[in-house]
């Protein structure tokens, strides 16, 4: 019952219920474990449910924000959300060059959110010295990271969970108010008797 909040009228329950995870998960990593503040430079490598809201999330906290997808129409998304840039790796020959050009050194913070070893690494690669690694994607690989340069250049390395219970009253608060967008993200409806369809999409 401590974990219930309301959801406020002006937030209708077919959007407000993507709040819970697709967003959340998003707000807890750029908030709590990414700690990023206005005018910190973003790359977010993944762009899909959940990594668009953290695109969407870290350009309202004042970050510049540069989204990193395979997919073209996700990045376009990603504009509309919020990057500043985008960059599609397939048509760059190493995107960590790349991300090290448009911040002029590399990110302050890199967040990934597709759960592959080889998108956590190239994600650490794009980081300045000192930068500091999110990982929100799920993945059982093991990944190699360069120890040397985890010390030398004092990286940071940190996870995220979910998202803790008492951030949900001022997240709801900043969908409400329409500081973070909602209903843009619902794309499709179904009724309950075409949930495959729903799942297959």
């Amino acid at each position: 019952a401590k974990d219930i909040f309301h959801l406020p009228n002006e937030i209708p329950l077919e959007e407000g219920s993507i709040i819970a995870d697709a967003i959340s998960t998003p707000f807890h990593a750029v908030k709590n474990r990414a700690e990023v503040r206005g005018g910190d430079t973003v790359v977010v490598f993944g762009c899909g449910g959940v990594g668009i809201n953290v695109v969407q999330v870290a350009a309202a906290m004042g970050a510049i924000v540069i989204a990193v997808d395979i997919s073209d129409k996700k990045l376009e998304w990603a504009s509309k959300f919020g990057a500043t840039y985008t960059v599609n790796p397939a048509g760059v020959e190493n995107i960590g060059k790349e991300i090290k050009k448009l911040t002029g050194g590399g990110a302050d913070i890199a967040i990934e959110a597709i759960g592959k070893s080889q998108t956590i690494e190239a994600a650490f690669g794009t980081l300045r010295k000192g930068g500091r690694l999110v990982v929100v994607g799920y993945s059982a690989e093991e990944i190699k990271l360069s120890a040397a340069k985890i010390m030398y250049f004092e990286m940071e390395i940190r996870g995220s969970l979910g998202c803790r219970p008492v951030d949900y009253p001022r997240l709801i608060e900043l969908c409400r108010i329409g500081k973070i967008r909602v209903a843009e993200l619902v794309t499709h409806r179904f009724p309950l008797e075409r949930i495959n369809d729903a799942f297959d999409l």
